[in-house]
C-alpha cells in the first residue's frame, strides 16, 4: 500500500525543505551563542564578526590549554623524544596564532 503524500506538490515540499534548514541555521546559531546573520549577505555585521573571533580566540586557548595540560603530564624521557618536539611545535604555532588574533585591528 503506497504511502500518504505529505506534501501536495514538489514546490510545497521545497518550502518545508527549506524552512526546515532555516530553522536549524538558527539552532545552531543559538547553541553558539552567536548573534544572528544579517538579512542582507552584503550588509557588514560587526558584532557577529567580533562574537565569531571571539569564538575562534576560546578554541584556540582551549587546544593550547589542553596540549600544554597533556605536555606537561609526560615523563622526562617523553619529552626528549620527536614527538614531544612535535607537540612544542604546534603548541608554538597556536601561540602564534593567538598572537596574530591579537593583532588584528578593531572593527
Amino acid at each position: 500500500m503506497p504511502q500518504q503524500r505529505q506534501h501536495p506538490d514538489n514546490a510545497a515540499k521545497q518550502r518545508a525543505y527549506r524552512a526546515r534548514q532555516a530553522q536549524a541555521r538558527c539552532a545552531e546559531q543559538e547553541v553558539r551563542s552567536l548573534p544572528p546573520a544579517p538579512s542582507l549577505p552584503t550588509l557588514p555585521s560587526r558584532a557577529r564578526w567580533q562574537a565569531l573571533l571571539a569564538q575562534a580566540r576560546l578554541f584556540l586557548e582551549t587546544a593550547r590549554d589542553e596540549m600544554q595540560s597533556y605536555y606537561d603530564d609526560r615523563s622526562e624521557a617523553w619529552r626528549q623524544g620527536e614527538r614531544a618536539a612535535t607537540l612544542q611545535d604546534q603548541l608554538d604555532s597556536l601561540g602564534q596564532a593567538l598572537d596574530e588574533l591579537d593583532a588584528l585591528p578593531p572593527f
